[in-house]
């Protein structure tokens, strides 16, 4: 009865857990937060760039920038053409990132104080947080000022690079050097010089953003984009705050460190499921604080409706996010210049070039973003079986050239590994359930002696127990144990792993991270809870479904009644999690189809040949039992 209702247990929280993933809450994230407000206001004088001619791109990245600016409006991976999703495809390969898809709204007073309003966020763009304005002045009558987005910038192209510079009227040289690094990486370095007396002991303060234009793959399991804030502690990161915008006006610019004491951020970072826009500093020091913005989505479907309208607080196309470390510049001596070190990093969520050796703790992004958000993740110890199922994935792969047959391969592996514990279980519970045979006829004169009197039965029925050693085998519930850890590290391995994107197994099984969508209706096929999520015919969660149903009715049925009916209580699971699972990755319907065909070879082949020992058997003396 233990093993059955801890069964019971533990697939209901795995049911949850999927629920809360499938249909996530609406907010902006749990990010220790308050409202930021700007001291000024920021002129919208100067539209954003038109065009971004400035070209840097090496191997694997294409990108575009301008000297309006001094920021980049347009990044392509050469590597990652969507062969699958034409629409994002271009020449220079997949657009991973488009200031256009964040466009922003100029304020008919020509001047704004609310970041309701924004020329566009341009990726790795400056700003002068400062309110005294030390680079860019603000007007006396009107309160508002140019932001270093809004200036042109002189160039100097460098080796692979390219480097700006601007001098303010007041006498601050800045300088902002890029290079493209020899992968998916810019390497900067930001400097401030003073030439005036008077400027001596004050700050340049300065903020550096992501720009809220990262390329997004829509998907109902992987809540995206999101924007994180990393936070060390003793040198070691320790935390990352995450926020999520979903279409909410709370909070548009948020400071989501003026809580923290004494701050030290090594990097932030806008995220989607398989890409990511990150900025860390490398020197000794990180950022000391950290902001975002919630944007509008241009290629949302229901801006077409409001776009030139009145903006309407309670619409819902808040959908990208910008995220900016801040941090001072402030030189000792006349013409000397103090510098930080940066580096942007925008490309695919690969742990094998996310490494500690080039990016340091932004590393370690994977795990806190895909394997640590939820508190299901962390008791099932995910951030560690995951890497180890992409592990076992990788290699297999690296010896049949597929995926598919690769989990194929990682199913029967896991399935060999628990089956020793497995059978182990089932002749202890064989051995528990002869006992219970045994004592059975006592125990039914116990319960009708005493049906009136709850306490002398749970007494009598104790000392029964005791008297004959009973106790349900704790090792009959190790292999559910074992199992539930590889099944919620597969799922979560599968729905954020870009090393599975694009991949096919066969036939009509072209993505196995998407469901394998063998017939599309072109939309909902009913309007009903549930339902209204099927907009393709799915062959793999059906054949899912069947075979897990088939298996559980060839397990042997309990002689307890109340073991009996937790087993057909049991038998629903199947059905609730293909409904859960139904637009879920392929793969994951793939290993469990597998896992299920396993299980009935058992109970079809293996039993017959290597029998697991009847209650009588035992009972009989054919096997010795303890």
């Amino acid at each position: 009865m233990g093993k059955k209702i801890l069964t019971l247990l533990l697939w209901g929280l795995a049911a949850v857990f999927i629920m809360q993933t499938c249909f996530p809450s609406d907010g902006v994230g749990s990010g220790d937060s308050t409202i930021q407000k700007r001291s000024w206001f920021e002129s919208f004088e100067t539209p954003p760039p038109s065009e971004y001619p400035l070209i840097l791109e090496n191997e694997f990245v294409y990108s575009e920038w301008s000297a309006l600016g001094a920021s980049c409006g347009t990044v392509y991976l050469k590597n990652y053409n969507e062969n699958l999703h034409q629409a994002n495809a271009t020449e220079h390969g997949m657009k991973i990132f488009d200031s256009k898809w964040s466009d922003g709204n100029v304020p008919t007073s020509g001047v704004a104080d609310d970041s309701i309003y924004y020329r566009r966020r341009d990726a790795f763009r400056l700003i002068e947080s400062s309110s005294q304005g030390l680079v860019t002045k603000t007007d006396p009558e009107t309160n508002a000022r140019p932001n270093l987005d809004s200036v042109t910038w002189d160039v100097a192209i460098i080796d692979n690079g390219l480097l700006f510079s601007y001098t303010s009227d007041n006498g601050v040289d800045l300088t902002k050097k890029v290079v493209l690094g020899y992968d998916y990486h810019f390497d900067a370095t930001i400097g401030a010089t003073f030439h005036e007396q008077a400027l001596l002991g004050q700050a340049v303060e300065l903020e550096i953003g992501t720009g809220g234009g990262l390329y997004i793959e829509d998907d109902d399991f992987y809540p995206n984009p999101y924007i994180g804030v990393a936070v060390l502690d003793h040198g070691f990161l320790d935390d990352m705050d995450f926020e999520n915008p979903d279409g909410d006006l709370d909070g548009i610019s948020r400071d989501v460190t003026s809580s923290w004491k004494a701050p030290n951020i090594p990097f932030v970072v806008e995220g989607s499921k398989y890409f990511i826009s990150g900025i860390r500093a490398t020197g000794k020091n990180g950022f000391q604080g950290a902001k975002y913005e919630t944007l509008i989505d241009q290629g949302h479907p229901d801006f077409a409706d409001i776009a030139g309208a009145t903006l309407n607080p309670e619409a819902a196309y808040w959908l990208r996010a910008s995220v900016n470390g801040s941090f001072s510049l402030q030189p000792q001596m006349l013409n000397s210049t103090d510098t930080i070190d940066l580096q942007w990093y925008i490309g695919p969520k690969d742990s094998d070039i996310l490494n500690e050796e080039a990016y340091g703790n932004m590393s370690e992004l994977i795990i806190y973003a895909d394997y640590e958000r939820s508190f299901f993740y962390r008791i099932f110890f995910t951030s560690s079986v995951a890497p180890a199922i992409l592990w076992l994935l990788k290699m297999f792969y690296g010896l049949v050239g597929n995926y598919g047959i690769a989990i194929i391969l990682l199913t029967i592996v896991v399935k060999a590994a628990v089956f020793p514990i497995m059978r182990t279980s089932q002749i202890k519970m064989a051995t528990y359930q002869a006992k219970m045979a045994v004592v059975k006829p006592q125990l039914d004169a116990i319960n009708k002696k005493y049906a009136d009197d709850p306490q002398n039965k749970n007494k009598a029925t104790m000392e029964i127990y005791k008297k004959h050693r009973l106790s349900p085998p704790i090792g009959g519930c190790l292999p559910m144990f074992l199992q539930m850890p590889i099944f919620i590290g597969l799922f979560q391995a599968l729905r954020s792993s870009i090393m599975l994107r694009h991949e096919s197994f066969f036939g009509w099984i072209d993505d196995l991270s998407q469901p394998d969508a063998f017939i599309d209706f072109g939309g909902p096929i009913a309007d009903f809870p549930l339902l209204s999520s099927m907009t393709t015919l799915n062959i793999l969660p059906i054949i899912m479904v069947v075979l897990w149903v088939f298996h559980q009715r060839l397990m042997p049925k309990p002689a307890d009644p109340q073991q009996a009916q937790m087993q057909k209580m049991m038998a629903m699971m199947p059905i609730l999690f293909g409904f859960i699972l139904y637009n879920y990755a392929s793969g994951l319907s793939l290993y469990m189809i597998v896992s299920s065909a396993i299980g009935i070879f058992e109970q079809k082949v293996i039993r017959k040949y290597w029998p697991v020992p009847t209650a009588d058997e035992i009972n009989k003396g054919k096997i010795a039992h303890k």
